[in-house]
């Protein structure tokens, strides 16, 4: 019934068909939404795999590169006493240590 306000040929497919006629033809008119949001899963996931591809294969998940840098990182901080500092000596070796690797 709500469905009729908002498009007046579902009404007239209820009359003519029956409510069959009408839910088949409310899926056909709803297919372009469900394959556009097919297609917008199909993408988050295809960047949630990239996403977890980066994470395993980076230079942090490896144990020798990660307690090198973090060691650099405290001294940094020790020395300097700047968080800033430290980190930005702690990120750039990161990601740089994962394409030397």
């Amino acid at each position: 019934m709500a469905l009729a306000l908002l498009a007046p040929e579902f009404a007239m497919l209820v009359q003519f068909g029956g409510i069959e006629v009408a839910f088949a033809f409310l899926l056909l008119y709803l297919k372009p939404t469900l394959i556009w949001l097919q297609g917008k899963y199909n993408k988050l996931e295809s960047q949630l795999f990239t996403a977890y591809l980066s994470l395993t294969q980076s230079a942090s998940t490896k144990p020798s590169i990660f307690i090198t840098q973090a060691a650099f990182c405290c001294t940094a901080l020790a020395l300097t006493g700047s968080m800033a500092f430290s980190f930005s000596f702690f990120m750039p070796a990161l990601l740089f240590n994962a394409v030397l690797v």
